[in-house]
């Protein structure tokens, strides 16, 4: 049986990463992550170029942990369909256009046939009040949209 494609966006990479969080939720995720990250074998994990970058901002220490990490998974191509499909999202308001890489990664994520994005990002790409619409509007582009989960959804769908 063919693995399924697990979309990788920044943020699951970031909380795999990160220092031990002082706060209670951050290590959860942290750890749970962590839990994902030992199973990852059981996907076909690919992230995209944008990914890439964002994991490279910020603190070099911290940039050269998640690039690391980032290495052993496979980079999926831009393509001009995922570029359309971002800036769609962007101008029918279902992503802000000051976090327009979201987009991407849903795009990304749907052309390059995920069945799944994870993430931790809940404020624009696991979002309960805009997630069908997101879904509606990729699926009349002609893709199939990924499913949008958190590490420990994801552990939980794989039993």
């Amino acid at each position: 049986m063919a693995k399924k494609r697990v979309y990788v966006e920044s943020s699951v990479i970031s909380y795999l990463t990160a220092r031990p969080a002082r706060d209670g939720l951050s290590r959860i995720r942290q750890q749970l992550t962590a839990l994902w990250w030992e199973r990852r074998h059981e996907w076909d994990c690919v992230v995209s170029a944008t990914v890439m970058e964002e994991i490279a901002e910020g603190d070099p220490e911290a940039a050269t942990r998640r690039l690391e990490k980032a290495q052993s998974l496979v980079k999926v191509p831009t393509s001009p369909e995922a570029d359309l499909l971002a800036g769609l999202l962007v101008s029918r308001k279902l992503v802000p256009e000051s976090v327009k890489s979201d987009a991407v990664h849903l795009a990304m994520a749907a052309v390059s046939g995920a069945h799944y994005l994870l993430t931790w990002n809940q404020k624009h790409l696991d979002n309960i009040d805009l997630g069908f619409r997101i879904e509606d509007l990729i699926r009349t582009q002609g893709w199939p949209p990924a499913k949008v989960v958190t590490p420990d959804r994801l552990l939980k769908e794989s039993r």
